[in-house]
């Protein structure tokens, strides 16, 4: 990631943050009127697509971006949800089920499907929650 990037995003954050702490708006809404605009965006990208309208696909994925971060926060705010711990476990998630993506080596689409299902497995093995 480059610094400009990092950067930006940190703007996001603080704009979430600000949007939580401040935003009449989003001090009435709650988890599901959230998930019912993230699934609007989603919609809006899938029609960017297949418009072949890059600009608006930019915007659109930068809305679902911000959505989804708005989601987290939201449900940090009304179901004290960690989003550290969100963040934690999605890193854990995907670095235990893509090992692939640490090792020097390139692995076959058939191979990393492989991978991925034998720990999605162990997981649920474990009794630990998957997704």
């Amino acid at each position: 990631m480059d610094k400009e990037f990092l950067k930006e995003f940190e703007k996001l954050c603080d704009i979430v943050q600000r949007n939580i702490n401040k935003c009449p708006w989003v001090e009435s809404i709650n988890l599901n009127i959230m998930v019912n605009e993230a699934s609007s965006e989603i919609k809006e990208i899938e029609e960017a697509l297949n418009k072949n309208d890059i600009d608006n696909l930019e915007e659109e994925l930068g809305d679902l971006i911000y959505d989804s971060f708005l989601l987290l926060k939201i449900a940090e705010r009304d179901y004290n949800i960690s989003t550290n711990k969100v963040i934690k476990r999605v890193v854990s998630k995907i670095s235990n089920r893509k090992p692939w993506l640490f090792w020097d080596e390139k692995i076959s689409k058939e191979e990393a499907s492989k991978i991925w299902r034998e720990r999605k497995k162990a997981e649920k093995n474990l009794g630990e929650n998957i997704d």
